[in-house]
């Protein structure tokens, strides 16, 4: 399976850097879009500032019931993209993004272990 999502510029550059090994993605719709990712899928992640395009092999999808979890279980220096790489921060930073804070009550959270393709 091959799904395209769209990130921002400083996550974006954190992936293909290497810094950035998990990707977190909640449902917001009625559509779980990443239920049925699996390890050796591709995501073909557009750069939303600059337009470029980068291919990452799926190593790994698990689900946690929350963001706290999920940053335990990954490790927050696998996941966050920005400072401060605290759980705290971490937290704020996905109840942040439009609809997640109530889909990730609704659905729960995905972290989704990636590598780009060189």
């Amino acid at each position: 399976m091959k799904i395209a999502l769209g990130l921002p510029n400083r996550p974006y550059i954190a992936i293909q850097n290497g810094t950035k090994k998990v990707e977190g993605r909640v449902t917001t719709s009625d559509t779980d879009k990443y239920k049925n990712l699996k390890a050796g899928d591709i995501i073909t992640f557009t750069n939303e500032d600059t337009g470029k395009i980068m291919d990452v092999n799926i190593k790994f999808v698990h689900h946690y019931k929350d963001t706290q979890s999920m940053l335990e279980a990954e490790g927050v220096e696998n996941v966050m993209s920005g400072n401060p790489k605290t759980i705290e921060h971490g937290i704020e930073a996905y109840n942040s993004f439009q609809g997640y804070k109530g889909g990730i009550i609704k659905n729960g959270i995905y972290a989704i272990g990636i590598e780009p393709i060189k």
